[in-house]
């Protein structure tokens, strides 16, 4: 469809499935959340849509998995008001201030407000006592110098990391440990390739931690220590390893829907965003459903593009909260998208493959 705002992505199967019944929400199993810090914001709109309409009168389980503000944001799903919680994320992100050359420590500190205020009102144990909807998220266990909390030193592991990846995702288990936080029930994944995963249930004691260690960028924000169940240690983005996500989801019945800020295909983990001949494999995604902003809608929010982490450095509070709040109005133009497509069904009209 001319301008239309979204770019619908659908793997083999999906993408089969779209054209020979179309989508409804009972056709999803999951829903992925990626990392990408402020870029979410452009989401937040069809966020809205999902959780006031589209599975708001759910009744059969749906598993949800984010990493970094991909967590913050599928937490908000799985609380027994998620509307309210996405509400109190968003009012709590866009109001972040920090001095011109903040420390690790504060920014931990405007993260532990921020999930102060989408866990309110118990939230921790209605993420964990949800029947409906099941949390997951990932989280990096930093070993030798990247775990440090001295910046050059870190600097110096995670460089040997960055070297590593590019031999093979799985050179870094020296230096870099995937640890999958799951919900009680049993988890939607089995394996985990490259990097094998070490699984911790997740528990009302933990989830606050797992969640600040999911967004603990490297270098800019302080690692969390010792998550209660899980291996001693220094935690940090889950980005890290599963920044855009490269695993094997695969539904028994359903199809995975993974709203998304980029419309191309998806890195595996942050050391890959910049190494162009290494993208996710279209096998892993054969049942995902990808909803994307258009590059053309895209270049219509300030300065040309979403939301980006490069907006604390280059933009000082209140500019920078001005310019979120103008994206994210322009941004209501991608929740009335995705309702045209869900309320019309018009899902095979714009359904395309894999971009990659």
């Amino acid at each position: 469809m001319a301008n239309f705002p979204l770019k619908i992505f659908a793997g083999s199967e999906a993408l089969a499935h779209i054209r020979q019944q179309g989508l409804t929400a009972n056709d999803i199993e999951m829903v992925l959340g990626a990392s990408g810090g402020p870029k979410w914001l452009s989401l937040a709109a069809i966020d809205r849509y999902l959780l006031s309409e589209w599975f708001a009168d759910r009744e059969k389980p749906l598993h949800v998995m984010g990493t970094s503000a991909g967590a913050w944001r599928t937490a908000c799903y799985a609380q027994n008001d998620p509307l309210a919680a996405h509400a109190r994320f968003q009012k709590a992100y866009v109001e972040q201030n920090y001095s011109d050359k903040p420390t690790a420590e504060e920014v931990a500190a405007g993260c532990v407000h921020i999930l102060e205020q989408v866990l309110a009102n118990n939230g921790a144990a209605q993420i964990i006592n949800n029947p409906k909807v099941r949390y997951h998220t990932v989280v990096a266990r930093c070993r030798g110098l990247a775990a440090s909390d001295q910046k050059h030193i870190q600097s110096i592991g995670l460089a040997g990391a960055m070297l590593a990846n590019l031999v093979s995702r799985g050179a870094m288990r020296g230096l870099i440990e995937r640890t999958f936080f799951h919900h009680p029930e049993k988890p939607p994944i089995d394996h985990f390739p490259h990097l094998p995963a070490a699984h911790v249930a997740l528990t009302e004691q933990n989830i606050k931690p797992a969640l600040l260690a999911t967004g603990a960028i490297p270098l800019v924000i302080s690692g969390v220590k010792n998550i209660p169940g899980a291996a001693r240690g220094t935690y940090r983005d889950g980005g890290v390893t599963d920044y855009q996500f490269d695993l094997p989801v695969y539904p028994e019945r359903g199809f995975v829907l993974y709203p998304h800020y980029f419309a191309r295909a998806p890195k595996g983990g942050w050391f890959d965003k910049k190494l162009r001949w290494r993208t996710a494999s279209r096998e892993h995604y054969k049942r995902t459903i990808i909803v994307a902003p258009s590059w053309e809608f895209a270049a219509t929010l300030p300065g040309g593009q979403i939301p980006d982490l490069q907006d604390f450095y280059d933009f000082k509070y209140p500019e920078r909260r001005q310019r979120w709040d103008t994206a994210l109005q322009q941004c209501e133009a991608l929740g009335e998208a995705f309702a045209d497509l869900d309320q019309n069904n018009r899902w095979a009209e714009v359904a395309e493959p894999l971009p990659w």
